[in-house]
């Protein structure tokens, strides 16, 4: 048999959980678990409270509440927040290294994360209001519940392995991460709008965060502006159904360009080609034929020989 140092966790059974958009009267009310609950935020804002304490979660914020602890959770900001909870039992003194701490999701966690909230939709019915209890569905796939608790237990696995980490981050390096953090998720609620324009304030307010704060994580990290980003985003994106065959307007079309000539200018000005250049090359088309116009424009001039004056 394995020991408990070659498998230091066991996700024993997940009674319950629920992924969703929270509007701002679903806050839930004062109630005290009886597992371990997992609380993952991925996009908005929301208060949760822990015992005495209380805790600003924004998007990319994981916390774990420990059992038998007083917890509660109240929207902040306009933006409803879309949260992941989870009640889980679990054995394994690992678990000691969670009690108090809040995380910002890293790129290996947000696979399971993503992973995990795609799939409790799947495995339990919502709760009939605001602070009961998901109801775990009996007719699902073989093996899914299973599933569930690998995927579970190997983003607990990444945490844990944050938390034995000696040295505590720097001023900078916490700064850092939270940035890294804030540009990841303004860039997956970019991902989310592309076929349509979006200000500043609106992906803000979806992260939880200032414009001023906004601004700098992507000057720091990118070094250009959160909007720069998005253009160049939403340029790829047409540039991928351009690829796949639609034409410029149909692109300009669904992608909420104002007109065709502003996409064709703002296209042109990225990749140094126009749309319609672009899709024949990308579909190995000969390139358009010049009409007579542009062949005569293109002509170099002659002179033209004076006739003989008449004598």
């Amino acid at each position: 048999m394995a020991s408990n140092e070659e498998f230091p966790l066991r996700i024993e059974a997940v009674p319950s959980a629920w992924a969703a958009e929270r509007r701002a009267e679903d806050d839930i009310g004062e109630s005290q678990t009886q597992s371990w609950q997992l609380v993952y935020v991925r996009a908005g804002a929301v208060e949760e409270r822990c015992n005495d304490k209380r805790v600003l979660l924004r998007a990319g914020s994981i916390l774990l509440h420990q059992p038998e602890e007083t917890f509660a959770m109240r929207s902040v900001g306009e933006i409803p927040p879309e949260v992941l909870r989870m009640d889980f039992f679990c054995s394994g003194a690992v678990m000691d290294r969670f009690r108090g701490a809040v995380f910002h999701a890293e790129p290996a966690e947000q696979h399971d994360l993503n992973w995990l909230m795609k799939e409790v939709d799947e495995l339990y019915d919502p709760p009939a209001e605001p602070g009961g209890k998901p109801i775990a569905r009996e007719d699902v796939p073989f093996g899914a519940r299973q599933q569930l608790a690998i995927h579970l237990e190997n983003l607990l696995i990444l945490l844990a392995r944050r938390c034995k980490r000696a040295r505590k981050p720097t001023l900078r390096a916490r700064r850092e991460r939270r940035q890294a953090a804030l540009v990841e998720a303004a860039r997956a609620y970019f991902a989310q709008n592309l076929t349509h324009e979006v200000r500043v304030e609106e992906v803000c307010a979806a992260v939880g965060c200032t414009r001023a704060q906004m601004q700098q994580a992507f000057r720091a990290r990118l070094r250009h502006t959160a909007m720069e980003e998005f253009a160049a985003m939403r340029l790829e994106y047409a540039a991928q159904l351009l690829a796949r065959g639609a034409t410029p307007g149909e692109v300009a079309s669904q992608m909420g360009y104002c007109s065709g000539a502003y996409f064709s200018q703002k296209f042109h000005a990225a990749t140094g080609n126009t749309p319609s250049a672009y899709r024949r090359m990308q579909q190995g088309l000969p390139a358009r034929r010049q009409n007579r116009q542009q062949k005569d424009k293109e002509a170099p001039k002659t002179s033209i020989p004076e006739t003989e004056q008449k004598k």
